[in-house]
């Protein structure tokens, strides 16, 4: 596959720098284009950190290298005139060949058991050789200095590990070289001597002792993972732990094998960036000493040591406990353990809600009770009081009907009463107003005896002065006019003399 990759950037390259009309390596040198085929860059930042590739070769050929390296471009080949070759004419630098070469043997990963022969520890890297103790065969073995020390073994002469890796031509060089990225001891009594030798150094240290054990958080929610998601681990802790809202994040990880050091760190690191979680859960079913050799790596367990949050184990060996587990701050045998570890102080504070609970019903059972008591006793004190006031009901109706009687008599002879009191009183008031009239027309005959007008008829007259009576002479003087009224009229007159009697 890469090597047809590396064909179809030639191809590539060939057609663009024919079409521009300049040579094939301004496009792209070849030491850019096994850049390019090593990395296999996805997107626009990894294919700008190849060197030889900025902003303006991105600009311009970016779009079509990712393509390419994708698999969704496809090119006219008439169009560029550019003849199909086969494997034999393609003309390869020596870098770019033993690329593709080390690429096709990456494939080729493999675990493999010898003696250390020889060891040449060098600044970032290490050379040694690996003999087989039957046939004497030798396998040269690179490797760089933090794959070494992610190991955890001390490598010497004479000692027998398994090594694992793939083969790859050393560039430099040109020699045939094992690319090692683990080693691990073998053979129990070698194991059971190196978990000693380690469980001394780590407790005289105090990495064990129980007062730098932290107590897991009450009511965690936000949980931290690291196993593997295809093993039955993960299955069994989901399958027992509880229902209290926990936010679960899992980073897949070898849990099995000293390869897994390496992934086991990573997703311990990304937790520690993360910082977003309660509890860290590290986890994996039981296994042999040889199985469980990354729990026994120092530097991972070292990494736990000063972790931001509690660190729970759940890592099960019935013979020799992984040191990792002895340096978490809880350690359980099961994946199954750790669930409920998780659950108990949610399952404590559960069964305290439903005692609280139970406990509140009894009171208010038994207060429902002494209260249906006292409603009951305070009822028949009601019902003893209407009684008392039905009864008094039934005296006051029953003396309400003799008072209605009385009553009804009485107003009998109050309206017999009325029936004459009206004939008197219409009596007496005819009298009375037969009186009046006799009274009215004496007073009548009366008046008109004394009406002044009357007595005109009589030869009188009536003197005004302006609209005075004249009643004496001092009234009047000479030569005013007076009105002198008389029985059918009236008339002036001017005062001619004035004489006294």
């Amino acid at each position: 596959m890469d090597h047809a990759l590396f064909r179809k950037l030639l191809t590539w390259r060939n057609q663009t720098a024919k079409k521009e009309g300049v040579e094939a390596y301004r496009i792209f040198s070849n030491e850019t284009m096994r850049m390019i085929m090593e990395v296999g860059p996805k997107s626009k930042e990894e294919l700008i950190a190849i060197k030889g590739i900025k902003e303006k070769k991105f600009d311009k050929y970016g779009q079509a290298i990712l393509s390419l390296v994708n698999g969704n471009l496809e090119f006219d080949r008439e169009e560029a005139n550019i003849k199909t070759e086969t494997d034999q004419n393609i003309l390869y630098s020596v870098g770019t060949y033993l690329t593709l070469i080390n690429k096709s043997l990456e494939k080729q990963f493999a675990r493999i058991q010898g003696e250390i022969s020889s060891l040449d520890i060098r600044g970032t890297y290490l050379f040694f050789s690996l003999k087989d103790k039957t046939d004497k065969s030798i396998l040269s073995c690179f490797m760089w200095q933090n794959s070494y020390q992610m190991s955890g073994v001390a490598l010497a002469e004479g000692m027998e590990v398994v090594v694992s890796g793939f083969p790859e031509v050393h560039r430099p060089t040109g020699k045939f070289t094992f690319r090692t990225e683990a080693v691990e001891l073998v053979g129990e009594g070698v194991l059971k001597k190196a978990y000693d030798d380690l469980k001394a150094k780590l407790e005289k240290e105090g990495l064990f002792a129980i007062e730098r054990k932290r107590a897991l958080p009450n009511f965690p929610q936000r949980i931290g993972i690291i196993t593997s998601k295809e093993g039955a681990a993960i299955g069994d802790f989901l399958a027992n732990i509880g229902k209290f809202g926990f936010k679960i994040s899992l980073i897949d990880s070898r849990v099995e094998g000293q390869l897994a050091v390496k992934q086991l760190l990573g997703a311990i690191r990304t937790f520690r960036k993360k910082k977003d979680i309660d509890l860290l859960v590290i986890m994996r079913g039981g296994g042999s000493m040889e199985s469980l050799l990354p729990f026994n790596n120092e530097v991972l367990i070292r990494e736990i040591v000063d972790f931001p949050v509690p660190v729970l184990a759940g890592i099960g060996h019935e013979k020799d406990v992984p040191l990792f587990a002895l340096v978490s701050d809880r350690m359980v045998s099961t994946p199954t353990a750790a669930a409920k570890a998780l659950n108990e102080s949610w399952e404590k504070v559960v069964f305290k809600i439903e005692l609280s609970q139970k406990k509140i019903f009894s009171i208010f059972e038994n207060s429902l009770v002494q209260k249906q008591v006292t409603v009951s006793r305070t009822l028949e004190i009601m019902k003893e009081s209407f009684n008392s006031i039905f009864q008094r009901f039934e005296r006051a109706e029953g003396s309400l009907k003799q008072a209605f009687v009385s009553m009804r008599l009485c107003f009998v002879e109050v309206n017999k009463n009325l029936s004459l009191y009206g004939a008197n009183l219409f009596k007496f008031l005819d009298g009375r107003i037969k009186e009046i009239n006799l009274s009215v027309a004496s007073s009548q005959k009366l008046l008109q005896t004394h009406n002044p007008e009357r007595q005109l008829e009589l030869g009188y007259s009536i003197v005004k002065s302006g609209e005075k009576i004249v009643r004496n002479i001092s009234q009047v003087k000479k030569d005013d006019t007076v009105n002198i009224k008389v029985s059918d009229g009236e008339f002036d007159s001017k005062v001619i003399n004035i004489s006294r009697h």
